[in-house]
């Protein structure tokens, strides 16, 4: 695939994702929380689910406890996520669930340090691309804050710090030859179950109305495009491109925002949400030199939502 295409992709994943992270800010007012993590992931579920069966895939894997860990960490992530949704406005939330690429730099230089790998300056580059993202977080947070801000603020970044454990846990699944579409399988059904034990606990599922099917249905939908445009865009060789790419979704989002939200970001925001981008390409981009693979895919956050499982790493 031509790069020009796997850019294409890219920004129809970002767009489609931005859409769907709308879409979440408006299904909570007819939805809860696990409500909507159930519905998001259960139509991904059966379609690929019916697919397999259809085509003869066996659904079972023999790689069960990496599929546990991937999924236990991205559904926490996407949890943490749906809550920073509510608490943020939309190019905010989006942001900070695209901070992943810095924390892993982090780990991949802590990692390579541990292994004792000749550095050549990279885990410097790691370090610098983290913290300077990192200084981009505390400009983007306001100037006043309230409790509400600070519950925000703290989901967002703790999705992107699981979202990047799910970029380890899916080199693992890569390393042992896991088609990508039982990775998302799995991930999809295991989401829905614990949306649905969520939801159990807390009432049961709320009535439906014809405004909140349709939230549920921009949700799902898009949610389904996002997923299908990133595997696109990360099945040709080019992967730093369509990764850099990707974070059109914090533009869409803020144009998205604007509209539908009234949400004007401050100067200062402004600059912090520009500094977590520049540093998040960056640390994707020496990510990539320090651990050879497949570049991070982001979105919905940064991970979360991959539709592809790495492959098989060259080192």
């Amino acid at each position: 695939m031509k790069a020009p295409v796997q850019a294409a992709w890219a920004v129809g994943s970002a767009l489609a994702f931005a859409a769907m992270s709308a879409g979440v800010k408006f299904g909570f007012a007819h939805y809860g929380l696990f409500e909507l993590l159930f519905w998001r992931n259960a139509l991904g579920a059966v379609l690929i689910a019916g697919w397999a069966l259809s085509t003869g895939r066996s659904i079972a894997t023999p790689h069960l406890p990496l599929h546990l860990r991937r999924s236990g960490a991205g559904c926490s992530a996407m949890v943490l996520w749906f809550v920073a949704l509510e608490h943020l406005p939309l190019p905010t939330a989006a942001t900070l669930g695209n901070t992943s690429p810095l924390f892993v730099a982090v780990g991949v230089a802590v990692a390579a340090r541990l292994r004792g790998l000749p550095s050549d300056g990279l885990r410097g580059r790691l370090y610098l691309a983290a913290a300077v993202g990192f200084v981009g977080v505390l400009l983007a947070l306001r100037p006043t804050m309230d409790g509400t801000d600070l519950v925000g603020f703290a989901a967002g970044l703790g999705s992107g710090l699981l979202a990047s454990l799910v970029f380890f846990e899916m080199r693992s699944l890569g390393a042992v030859g896991e088609p990508p579409w039982r990775v998302v399988l799995w991930f999809s059904g295991l989401a829905s179950l614990v949306g649905l034990a969520g939801t159990a606990a807390g009432g049961g599922f709320s009535s439906h109305t014809a405004a909140g099917v349709g939230w549920l249905a921009v949700i799902a939908g898009f949610a389904l495009v996002g997923q299908l445009c990133m595997t696109r865009a990360f099945g040709g060789r080019a992967t730093l491109l369509p990764a850099n790419l990707q974070y059109t979704n914090i533009g869409f989002a803020a144009v998205i925002g604007w509209f539908a939200f009234d949400d004007a970001l401050s100067l200062r925001e402004a600059i912090g949400i520009t500094t977590i981008v520049a540093a998040g390409a960056y640390a994707t981009w020496v990510t990539a030199r320090a651990a050879p693979g497949p570049a991070l895919p982001i979105g919905e956050p940064a991970a979360v939502a991959a539709a592809q499982a790495p492959a098989r790493p060259t080192s």
